[in-house]
């Protein structure tokens, strides 16, 4: 008696689960219903104050690479940062014991020249760039500050036909993470990135 018992139970269960996955239709014919699909809460990015950009480029391995600033060179950026003024960047991982920081900046003025303000008074204008690295590993150690040698002074450069620009720093350490602050003064713009040999 306890097998017919056990039978009864199984096809009350059976019907009751499936009488809840469909229904019949007006025509006769049995219709599935499915649950719909959670709906994603879209972020919506904030711009950068300022017009200043940070782009990192992602640490894991994707497929593509991100786009340098610094075409053509053998190098992949790790991150990206622009602007104008001071900041710190993101942090950003380096994958391996060397990587370079590639650096330019475009000066407002032609260099460290006398200029009058509206008010007559004369006062010296040096345009400035200066990068310092930071081992975010290590305790936020100072690795070295980077700043373009010989200074930015574009009237040197157009004197000499020769414009230095960009600049490379090596580092012959890694496997760590690093950010960068940045100190600006009277630049229009300036680019900096983190790279790693091409593979």
């Amino acid at each position: 008696m306890k097998i017919p018992l056990l039978i009864v139970i199984s096809l009350i269960v059976f019907i009751f689960i499936t009488g809840c996955t469909s229904q019949s239709s007006p025509a006769g014919k049995s219709v599935t219903l499915t649950q719909p699909s959670p709906s994603t809460n879209p972020v919506t990015p904030q711009p950068p104050p300022s017009g200043d950009t940070v782009t990192a480029a992602p640490t894991n391995p994707v497929t593509g690479t991100p786009t340098s600033a610094f075409p053509g060179s053998g190098f992949a950026p790790l991150i990206t940062i622009t602007g104008q003024s001071g900041k710190t960047s993101d942090t950003f991982f380096v994958p391996e014991g060397y990587w370079e920081l590639w650096y330019t900046a475009d000066p407002l003025t032609a260099g460290g020249q006398d200029s009058v303000s509206s008010s007559g008074s004369n006062s010296a204008v040096f345009p400035s760039l200066q990068i310092q690295v930071i081992d975010k590993t290590n305790g936020n150690r100072l690795v070295t500050s980077v700043e373009p040698p010989g200074g930015l002074d574009k009237t040197l450069w157009q004197k000499s036909g020769i414009d230095p620009r960009p600049w490379k720093q090596k580092f012959y350490e890694g496997n760590k993470e690093y950010y960068l602050v940045i100190t600006a003064k009277h630049l229009s713009s300036y680019i900096i990135e983190a790279r790693v040999k091409s593979r």
